[in-house]
């Protein structure tokens, strides 16, 4: 089948949902499987706490000296590197698990882009989470000792393993809360085909989350049998073994459903989401930031109020953005003050996708006029035109302001 007889045949099943236009345009692209993360990293909150505790209970909040080359290229420890050999041991004994290679390779490399450790160069600089380069020491950072302090409650820890996770994915655990707009919950086949092509570009164009969300709702609305076809019309086409060339001509619709389900696994280790018949879902009741349904839709009309208090109409392109991450509450106190209208921003979809991809830490809200400026911890600066890229009414500057304040400052944040 060619990639025509694909488009043709897909969205002849129902020529009025744009849903399969998009769908059919984004698999013809290089980047149409979006969103990807690890594949390979087996581990839950348990692990992840054990790693370092173990760590914490041998190098403290001091530097511990790591390999710097495989087992097969030096067998044998250095000296200094005794505390490491020891620390992989008792990981292993502990977790029945874990070399000298997977922990510094594979594991330390996660702890990082979580938030978790630091990892520094020979000449202890430190290194930046994605950076290339020879790690000769870890240390734990201030999220990873909060994150194994005693005292917090089980609901407690998995906050702060939410926000680890939310790190590592690079905010989706916070951008996929909008699924309460989609009565909270989405399926395998809804985040593979849509979701998962959030804050994304095809053909010059980024598609924000509230974007998708439509998609899915318009495949919603297709009958069972509808949505059966269309599964099936791609996974047919989506077949490597009728493609030439190396991956990159290649569609591989399982690999991109394996993707998904390793999304799905590390979302419903989190406080916010659980899986219930394959289907990721909001987690509601007891020890669960929405204790009921009315909960969430009290979170839906937080959105909406946005909108009324700002006179905004919504716009094509444009997504609400919260402006200090959700993730960042460590009790659901503090998630009801963050979920509220007065810490939504309205902004193009280009800027929302430059503050998801630095992991949402332009928190720091700032005014030239009425353009509005998002800083970072490094001062880095993301620089909204007002109309052009952000909608909001000019009389809640002040309000905005003095909100964001004093979220930074519960947050034990300063600038």
């Amino acid at each position: 089948m060619t990639y025509n007889e694909f488009r043709k045949k897909l969205c002849s099943i129902d020529v009025s949902k744009q849903c399969f236009v998009f769908l059919a345009d984004r698999i013809r692209s290089d980047n149409y499987r979006g969103i990807q993360f690890s594949q390979h990293n087996r581990y839950d909150m348990d692990v992840i706490f054990t790693m370092l505790d173990e760590l914490y209970k041998i190098a403290g909040t001091e530097k511990m000296v790591i390999r710097t080359s495989d087992l097969k290229k030096r067998p044998a420890n250095l000296p200094e590197e005794a505390s490491y050999a020891i620390y992989v041991d008792n990981l292993s004994k502990k977790l029945g698990r874990c070399t000298q290679d997977s922990v510094r390779k594979n594991l330390f490399v996660d702890l990082h882009r979580m938030g978790l450790i630091e990892r520094f160069k020979p000449d202890k600089t430190r290194l930046k989470p994605y950076e290339n380069g020879i790690k000769k020491y870890v240390q734990i950072s201030d999220l990873g000792l909060d994150f194994i302090k005693t005292e917090h409650s089980l609901f407690e820890r998995k906050l702060r393993y939410t926000r680890a996770i939310d790190t590592l994915t690079k905010g989706l655990a916070d951008e996929l809360l909008t699924i309460v707009d989609l009565d909270g919950n989405i399926t395998e086949t809804e985040f593979q085909f849509f979701f998962s092509f959030c804050d994304k570009k095809l053909d010059g164009h980024i598609y924000t989350v509230t974007e998708l969300v439509e998609f899915i709702k318009e495949f919603r609305r297709l009958s069972r049998l509808q949505q059966d076809y269309a599964i099936r019309i791609v996974k047919d086409y989506c077949d490597p073994k009728t493609f030439q060339g190396d991956k990159t001509n290649k569609r591989d619709f399982h690999n991109w459903l394996n993707e998904t389900q390793q999304i799905f696994m590390l979302m419903s280790q989190t406080a916010y989401y659980e899986l219930n018949a394959g289907e990721l879902c909001i987690r509601i009741g007891k020890d669960a930031l929405y204790e009921n349904k009315e909960r969430l839709i009290r979170s839906r009309t937080e959105k909406e109020e946005y909108f009324k208090q700002h006179a905004v109409s919504k716009t094509k392109g444009f997504e609400l953005h919260h402006i200090v991450p959700l993730c960042w509450a460590k009790t659901a106190l503090e998630f009801a003050t963050l979920d509220v209208w007065k810490n939504l921003i309205y902004i193009d979809g280009y800027n929302h996708a430059v503050i998801t991809q630095n992991k949402n830490q332009h928190i720091k809200l700032g005014f030239t006029g009425n353009d509005i400026t998002f800083t970072d911890f490094t001062a880095d600066e993301v620089y909204c035109v007002y109309i052009k890229n952000v909608l909001y009414n000019t009389k809640h500057k002040d309000l905005m302001l003095l909100y964001n304040q004093d979220l930074l400052n519960s947050c034990g944040v300063s600038f």
